[in-house]
């Protein structure tokens, strides 16, 4: 890897501190006095990228819980060959906005000299890949589908990285769930869908590797909108193509603010779909519940509920227990954020344990590189993964539903990418439809 930009003087800090390492060494080798013993440092610190605040705060939201979590079960530390570690997991909050965290990444690596760095969040992490790659830092991303983060890059997936990594589903997964599940109920098969302008949206809507010619390999038809700008207030256009159209099926990729203002204008203007299955926004119980009972059957994709049968690498926990640890401290709902984000902390981890030498930065990328892990979200597999650099994430489907107290429950509808976790109801036409 090279790590000088063409007509630029800047070097990394690995290859700054090998330079000053050979200094000492030739200082050392050529005095006639002795040399102290250096005191070998023991501490490995972890960066940590995530939108504490801005619009994507809703995904950083159980942060401080599981941070305190990590941090207490590693309090002794971790032990590689014999020597035990100190970790010092640092927390910086890229507020949602690409720019900043390209300056929370150099910030992390030329001044907190971190031995690997973790981010999660769509906007941001591409951001975060880069400036590791280029100063040849490890790091592991997640929440942001594979393609999206691979190709913008300039990355395949014969070649990869050399240090930036990535766990999450692909376009394909998220596609092929939401058309297992639609294909299970009577429909017209005319969807009427509804992405982003920003990079996930536009993964989501591309003519390549999207939505668009999936489905049509499907046999659906979609009723083609264009993308949506973050933030909209207006969807009238949007909503009277798909009443007009006849749309059965309603998809697409919303913020959950985005998601309340189309779904309230969609019933003033009386579109009733049978079927509603929206990415992103239909994670949080939250956005669910102040939807009332419109939101009673709407199906979104699964990352991780309490319900899946896998335990934490670090603390041990169940699913189960670490939703019911969040709830019991927070006094808040869990939610599918806080599966990856535990994964993401476990596999970086488990990549300073299981280096050869975890303060070498090419130690640690292959200890990623090498690495198949059982984590809460299920197995991680960087080692026999086809997409080099990337570790799939699989999914499932699942349908909201009212119970008699008004609350709200994600169940499990659609587990054929995820045979190991349960389905805990059949899937169902939205009520009200």
């Amino acid at each position: 890897m090279t790590n000088k930009l063409p007509g630029s003087s800047l070097i990394s800090r690995r290859t700054l501190l090998g330079s000053a390492a050979i200094g000492a060494a030739g200082v050392a080798a050529s005095s006639s006095f002795p040399m102290p013993a250096l005191a070998q440092s023991a501490k490995l610190k972890v960066g940590y990228i995530s939108p504490v605040t801005g619009l994507f705060a809703t995904f950083a939201e159980a942060d401080p819980f599981l941070l305190k979590q990590i941090r207490t079960a590693l309090n002794d530390g971790i032990v590689n060959n014999g020597k035990r570690y100190e970790v010092d997991i640092i927390d910086v909050d890229d507020q949602t906005n690409p720019d900043r965290s390209t300056s929370a990444t150099q910030q992390l690596i030329n001044s907190d000299e971190v031995n690997i760095v973790l981010a999660q969040g769509a906007l941001g992490i591409k951001n975060v890949s880069a400036q590791c790659e280029f100063a040849g830092v490890p790091s592991i991303t997640t929440m942001d589908p594979w393609q999206g983060w691979l190709f913008p890059q300039g990355g395949t997936p014969e070649t990869g990285f050399q240090y930036a990594n990535h766990f999450f589903w692909g376009i394909e997964d998220i596609i092929s769930t939401y058309v297992g599940m639609w294909s299970s109920l009577e429909t017209n098969k005319k969807i009427g869908s509804c992405f982003t302008n920003d990079p996930p949206g536009q993964t989501f809507f591309s003519d390549t590797i999207g939505f668009p010619p999936a489905l049509r390999d499907a046999g659906f038809e979609m009723v083609d909108v264009g993308l949506f700008e973050p933030g909209s207030n207006d969807f009238s256009r949007q909503i009277a193509a798909f009443r007009d159209s006849g749309c059965d099926i309603m998809t697409g990729l919303f913020d959950p603010p985005d998601w309340v203002v189309f779904w309230r204008q969609a019933m003033q203007a009386g579109f009733k779909p049978k079927v509603v299955t929206v990415a992103k926004a239909l994670l949080f119980p939250a956005g669910v519940q102040s939807l009332g009972i419109e939101a009673n059957g709407m199906s979104t994709e699964v990352w991780w509920t309490p319900s899946y049968p896998f335990r934490s690498s670090i603390t041990g926990q169940s699913c189960a227990e670490l939703a019911s640890a969040y709830e019991a401290e927070t006094g808040k709902r869990w939610t599918q954020p806080i599966g990856v984000v535990h994964a993401l902390l476990e596999a970086g981890i488990n990549a300073l344990r299981t280096a050869d030498d975890p303060t070498d930065p090419d130690s640690v990328a292959d200890a990623i590189k090498n690495m198949t892990l059982d984590t809460v979200v299920g197995t991680l597999d960087w080692a026999n993964s086809p997409i080099k650099s990337v570790a799939k994430m699989a999914i499932a489907g699942g349908q909201w539903h009212v119970d008699p107290n008004g609350n709200f429950d994600l169940d499990v509808v659609y587990n054929k990418e995820m045979p190991d976790v349960p389905v805990t109801a059949p899937f169902q036409m939205k009520i009200g439809a």
